[in-house]
């Protein structure tokens, strides 16, 4: 299981690598505490969730609902358009490092997701 804290976010997209398009990336904030998660990004999209521990895995499966604010847009491309868009996330961290990266699916793209461990709640 991840330990109880807040952790930094880094989101990572890579357009079409033939393309010949740079890189975006974004960063957010999360606090993790007793197995539920609350996280925002730096352009408004608000995320909560929850994290278990998968033995057989040995990962940190978290599951959160991804709140986009109206007419934001991911860095995947997709647009949440006037009303905004809610989007289920999920993704497997190793929970025995200070960093952890995965890779998720999101609209019609992938973004690699980079989690660090700042610090303790208390």
């Amino acid at each position: 299981m991840l330990n109880d804290g807040v952790y930094g976010l880094r989101f990572h997209y890579r357009p079409d690598a033939e393309g010949g398009e740079a890189a975006l990336s974004t960063e957010g904030l999360a606090v993790l505490r007793d197995g539920r998660v609350l996280g925002s990004d730096r352009n408004g999209g608000v995320f909560k969730g929850r994290c278990r521990y998968d033995a057989a895995r040995g990962e940190a499966v978290v599951e959160v609902r991804l709140a986009v604010p109206p007419h934001g847009v991911l860095l995947t491309g997709l647009e949440a358009g006037p009303e905004g868009a809610i989007l289920d996330v999920s993704g497997c961290f190793s929970p025995s490092q200070s960093s952890s990266s995965t890779v998720i699916e999101i609209g019609d793209g992938a973004l690699a997701v980079e989690l660090r461990f700042f610090g303790p709640l208390a």
